[in-house]
């Protein structure tokens, strides 16, 4: 899932207008802004009485990271759209629907240079694509 989600953004060409490849799970690996973070938060397996079902429900948090507020929102309101509401298969991945659950905006100071944070969570239904 991890993979599919990092590959809808980096294709989608508003994204990575903003970000070039800065998209990374984890942390971001560098100071250059604006880029984005990703994060499961967590992650539920669905299974029926007599197998695992490959179902996947996960919480996502999107980071969005900007030198000033309007340039982390502008990068949020590039990813909303690029995430696809409806079944989508990639690389080996059924992403059965991706759901906006709430974005909030946030600001860091540390040291060497401010930074503000869109933070976008969702909830993404998954399972590895069917031989």
């Amino acid at each position: 899932m991890e993979e599919a989600i990092t590959r809808l953004l980096l294709n989608n060409l508003a994204v990575a207008a903003l970000v070039t490849d800065r998209v990374n799970w984890g942390q971001r690996p560098g100071p250059e802004v604006p880029a984005v973070t990703l994060h499961r938060i967590t992650g539920k397996r669905y299974a029926t009485m007599t197998a695992r079902s490959g179902l996947e429900a996960s919480s996502v948090q999107i980071d969005c990271w900007g030198e000033t507020y309007s340039q982390a929102k502008k990068l949020a309101r590039a990813i909303i759209p690029a995430l696809p509401h409806s079944r989508t298969v990639l690389g080996g991945v059924v992403l059965q629907g991706i759901f906006i659950d709430s974005e909030n905006d946030s600001f860091e100071a540390d040291a060497s240079t401010p930074l503000f944070r869109t933070r976008i969570d969702i909830s993404v239904w998954h399972k590895e694509a069917e031989e």
